[in-house]
Formats: structure tokens, sequence, C-alpha cells
């Protein structure tokens, strides 16, 4: 099955999909303050408009008298005739029958500029402005107030164009909004900020969870049993960890059970292959009983490993600080009876000084005395096999064996690998270096080959040096 991967995104961050809802919130709040402020200066605006025009239509009315025939006759005061006749102030006035009859004007022009209006006779007062066909600058503000006359009602129209208060109060409208801005854009920041902050807080608990989550692999194979805390949990996680922890509790099971089947077995086959084994020496000589008697070899052989593999994965390491040297050094004079019987010249080499690391000395010479078992076995005679400490907490054994493939080198610690034809020459069963790469994962170390030059195979075990 091809495993498809996906390139890591921005978005895919939880915490740059919650800012990003953040922003788009904030900024959503920002203009909404902006146009209600706006809104409302400009309402303000609007009201004050109005109610100079009703003072203008009131004071109009005031001094206003209708006649027979509904003859109008108005007697302003100076100042305020004086207002429709500066131009400074921009008003004008027209009285009208509502049949297209001009009863009183300001000026010879005022039908014309309240031309929009007249056209208008509502029962009651009616507010109108021509900024949509005139636009701001051009804009005249209108006012339709009805009088009940003698016989008819008559229409008193009151309109202001824009002046020079109008300029001055959008100046200040411009200000107080730019003012806003300056002001709500580093308080938009510091909010920010200050989520960027309560976000990764509040992603703290997940994060401790992904560290967990993280250490659980190894603690599995230990045969621990793991759960995730529910300290500090929130409530809206905490189903999905009581999830989590259900499938991982059965996954436990599951794995403790396959160990035990995969010990209980390789210890019960124990018994019939060493019955079989005697009962063979005590066989006299019979067509394919070498062949019989190396299979039956290579089946203990495999069945051991197979054991000590469960052993292994069932009893984590005691680690202690010890010295490396030592226990390479006793398990290559170990092995010297072996290289010698096979033609091998097995050379070792280490620095004067410890080098200590944390480690289980028993399982750490049974790894090294495989990697050294192995090269003895692959190496022609009259060859060598180089063991060597370094000063950095690695051991290498060197061989000059077949040596493995470039694309093979990746698969030598897996269970049961035994080359690209699938079968050993020596009779191994693929679990030696699976138990050496299990006791490096329980050491927190490396285990790792690569060709030599010249021909063979470089064996390296990396250990951390305390």
């Amino acid at each position: 099955m091809k495993l498809v991967t996906r390139r890591w995104r921005l978005t895919d961050s939880l915490l740059v999909g919650l800012l990003l809802r953040l922003t788009v919130v904030l900024l959503l709040v920002l203009a909404g303050v902006v146009w209600m402020v706006g809104r409302t200066l400009d309402q303000a605006g609007d009201r004050a408009q109005d109610e100079l025009l009703r003072r203008q239509a009131a004071e109009l009315m005031a001094n206003m008298t209708v006649g027979k025939n509904d003859r109008v006759k108005l007697d302003l005061p100076p100042s305020v005739a004086d207002s429709y006749t500066l131009r400074e102030d921009g008003y004008v006035y027209v009285v009208h029958d509502g049949h297209g009859n001009i009863l009183a004007q300001s000026d010879q022009m005022a039908p014309l500029w309240v031309s929009p209006a007249l056209a208008y006779t509502p029962e009651g007062t009616l507010t109108m402005n021509t900024r949509d066909r005139d636009g701001d600058v051009q804009a005249l503000y209108l006012l339709v107030q009805p009088v009940h006359g003698v016989k008819r009602t008559l229409y008193v129209v009151v309109g202001q164009y824009r002046t020079i208060d109008d300029v001055l109060l959008d100046s200040a409208k411009s200000a107080l909004m730019r003012d806003m801005v300056l002001l709500l854009g580093p308080l938009f920041l510091l909010a920010m900020v200050g989520g960027v902050g309560l976000l990764q807080q509040g992603l703290m608990p997940l994060r401790a969870l992904s560290r967990e989550v993280a250490q659980m692999g190894g603690r599995m194979k230990s045969g621990e049993d793991v759960r995730l805390s529910m300290d500090n949990v929130p409530s809206e996680v905490r189903p999905l960890v009581f999830a989590f922890n259900d499938v991982v509790g059965e996954m436990g099971k599951l794995l403790a059970a396959q160990k035990a089947l995969t010990a209980d077995t390789a210890h019960q086959l124990k018994t019939p292959l060493a019955v079989l084994q005697a009962r063979l020496e005590q066989l006299g000589n019979f067509k394919g009983k070498a062949e019989v008697e190396r299979d039956v070899r290579r089946m203990d052989r495999m069945v051991r490993q197979l054991l000590h593999y469960a052993v292994l994965s069932q009893h984590p390491a005691a680690l202690r600080e010890a010295d490396l040297v030592p226990v390479v050094r006793d398990v290559v004079m170990g092995l010297v009876p072996l290289a010698r019987q096979n033609g091998i010249d097995l050379g070792f080499d280490a620095p004067g000084k410890a080098v200590v690391v944390e480690m289980d000395a028993i399982q750490v010479g049974e790894a090294v005395q495989n990697l050294i078992d192995n090269a003895i076995r692959h190496s022609p005679k009259k060859k060598s096999v180089d063991v060597e400490v370094t000063k950095d907490g690695c051991v290498r054994v060197a061989d000059r064996g077949p040596g493995i493939a470039a694309n093979e080198q990746a698969l030598v610690f897996t269970r049961f690998w035994q080359g690209p034809d699938g079968e050993s020459q020596h009779g191994g069963a693929g679990l030696g270096l699976a138990v050496v790469a299990e006791i490096m994962r329980q050491h927190g170390g490396t285990a790792r080959v690569e060709s030599r030059e010249g021909g063979g195979s470089v064996f390296e075990l990396g250990f951390r040096v305390v």
C-alpha cells in the first residue's frame, strides 16, 4: 500500500487557524465600530440640519400673515430677513399653494432652487435633500411645512445649501474617524498579541498531551500499561482522551498477548527440538542425515533467538552508568577461540581511558557478541574482523564478508531478514540483528550498518556518553 503524504501547510496549524478566525472577528468589529460612529455622526448632522430648518420655518410662519383669498404677507425682522439675503448663510424660502402658484419667495431664484420640494404637498412636516442628485458639496437641504390658510392649505418650503458649518462638520468627522483608526489600530495589534498569548496558553494542555503520546510507543513496547493523564485536560478534549485511552488499552492487551504467545511457543518448542537432536544422534547414518541435522540446528537456533527476543521485549534493560570498554573486551576475548576455529584474525582497539555510558552490561554484551559472531561466520578464512570502541560511545565491528547492498542496509535489523535470497548460508534465523536493534532501542541508542571500503560491512552501535 502506497503511503500518500501531503506537504504541511500553515493553515494546518490549530493556532494559526484560531488566530486567523480571531483576526477576522476583530476586523469585523473594528469595521463595525467605524461604520457605526460614522453613521451616528451623519444622523446627528442630519438632525441638526433638520432642526435648523424647522426653526427657520417656524420663524417664517410666526411672521407670516394670511389674508383673504390666501394672500400671504411676510413681515420679517431685519436679522431674519438678512439670513435670506446673505449668500454665506445659504437660506431660501418659498410659499406656494400646492397648485404651482408662488405666494411668497426670498428672491427670484428661490423657486428654481427648491424645485425638488415643490411637487410635494405633505400633511405633516417633510424633510429631504438633493445629495443623491447634486453630491455632498452642492446638496440642498429642504423642509416642507403645511400651513392651513382661509380656504386652502399653503406650504412653506425652506432650504439651505451646504455652508461653511457643514464643511467644518465634515472636516471634524473626517478628523474624528482618522483619530479613531489611529487609536483602534494599536488596540487591534495589542488585541492580536494578547490573543496569540491566550491561544498559546489555551493550547498548552494539547501540547502536553502530544508530548505524552510521543512517549507512549516505547513504554508500550516495554510492556507498561500506558494511559494519557486527565490532569488539566479541557472538557472539550476529554471525550477524545477517553476514547484514545480505550484504544491504547486494547492495543496493549493485544501486544502483551502476542508477546506472551511468542515466548510460550518458543519455550514449548525447546524440549521437542532437544529430543529430536538426541534421537538423531542415536540413529545410524542414513541418506540426508546431515541435511536433517543442519535443519534441526537451524530450528533450534531460531527458537532460542525468538525466545531471547520475546524476553527482551517483556523485560526492559536495567540501565546503569558503566565503562563500555571492559564489557566489549570481555566479549572479544570470549570469541577468540571461535575466530581461530574459522581462521579469522580478531582484533580489538579502544581508548586508553574509560568510556562511560548508561547501559545494561549483560544486554550490551549480547548485542556485541551477536555482531562479532555474525562477522566471524560471514568473513572468509585468513581475513580479519576488527572491533573498536571509540571515545564518543560507539562500538564498531568491521568484517570482510560479502557486504550488504546499499538498498538493503535499512532492512538488516528487521526480524527474519536473511538477505535477498531469503536464506542464510550459516544457519541463521534472521533474528540476531533484530535482537541487537531491540537492545539498542531500550538503551536509547542507534544501530546501523554501512559498506566497508575494500569489501565487507561495518556495524556500529551508538550509545549516549555520560
